[in-house]
């Protein structure tokens, strides 16, 4: 994911569509509008390739036992810790405020989470506070 983090931004900063509609004419951005989706399709179907088992003397070793990738949004993370380091960094997103969101709200909600915390970018650290145990409430009631 570090070496494919530039084009894999493509696709959490734009669509296919929104490329396509762009208005990039001139000769730097036109090339940027030919080869930009492309270029995240394939960082993203390399992050996304399966491994192959490792044998040793025979025997085949499996270092993810029990170990279900994180998916969202069409990539498969390692983790669900991954995913948040990714989108905290391509989004400017507050990493920590970003982790108490989904472990406030869960897995299931990362796409929620994300919304919240690029809602409240700005927001001081009280309001962060205030936001997350009202969510807290919210849960405990639910």
């Amino acid at each position: 994911m570090t070496r494919y983090q530039k084009h894999l931004a493509i696709g959490i900063n734009w669509t296919e569509q929104e490329l396509e509609e762009s208005e990039f004419e001139c000769k730097a951005l036109g090339g940027f509008k030919k080869s930009a989706w492309f270029m995240y399709t394939v960082a993203r179907d390399r992050i996304n390739a399966p491994g192959w088992p490792i044998y040793i003397n025979g025997v085949a070793i499996d270092d993810h036992q029990g170990h279900d990738p994180f998916q969202f949004d069409g990539m498969a993370y390692t983790s669900v810790y991954r995913a948040i380091q990714h989108y905290a960094k391509h989004k400017s997103l507050d990493h920590k405020f970003l982790a108490d969101l989904v472990r406030v709200l869960g897995e299931r909600r990362f796409g929620f989470c994300i919304r919240l915390a690029q809602i409240h970018i700005a927001a001081s650290a009280e309001m962060k506070r205030h936001v997350l145990a009202e969510l807290q409430q919210q849960e405990h009631d639910n």
